[in-house]
């Protein structure tokens, strides 16, 4: 069980609140052309899993007719919490400074039905198995008030969920 005081903590973090709000901005950008009746609260709320508490603004409203659930997140992927803000000069950077291919470091997990309706989240954990191996990869959102140390533990934190899953941890 999670500490409420940690839970408070987080959406006090003006940094936290910072980074988060890098996402959600691009997102409205995307979705507010191609979208009707779009919904998006002014400020994130708390919600939690078992390891973790995590800042959420959930988005709601009804697609244009030539778009669905499925287009609209294929065009939000990858968001700032992936690839960085702005984005092309944040890919840019990423490549010059990471030596490895990111692979699977995250995006977005989700739903559409025939009729185009759909929920989705976005994710910066996700597993790779092959045969009886298992590879873990999770990340972290690094603005100028980030912290190393910080960054390193809240990493941490996102694998331990991962292990649990696999019954690992």
């Amino acid at each position: 069980m999670l500490d409420r005081e940690a839970g408070n903590r987080l959406l006090a973090s003006e940094k936290d609140r910072h980074e988060h709000e890098l996402v959600t901005q691009a997102m409205k950008e995307v979705l507010r052309e191609r979208s009707s009746e779009l919904h998006v609260p002014s400020s994130p709320q708390l919600i939690t899993t078992p390891t973790l508490w995590h800042l959420a603004t959930p988005f709601e409203g009804k697609a244009n007719s030539q778009e669905n659930a499925l287009t609209l997140a294929c065009l939000l992927h990858p968001t700032p919490a992936l690839s960085g803000f702005p984005h092309q000069a944040a890919t840019q950077v990423i490549a010059e400074l990471e030596p490895f291919d990111r692979e699977l470091f995250g995006g977005i997990v989700g739903w559409c039905d025939s009729e185009g309706n759909g929920e989705w989240v976005v994710t910066i954990r996700c597993a790779k198995l092959r045969e009886n191996q298992v590879r873990l990869f999770a990340g972290a959102g690094i603005v100028p008030a980030s912290s190393p140390l910080g960054e390193w533990r809240e990493t941490g934190v996102k694998l331990s969920t991962m292990l649990n899953v696999f019954g690992l941890h």
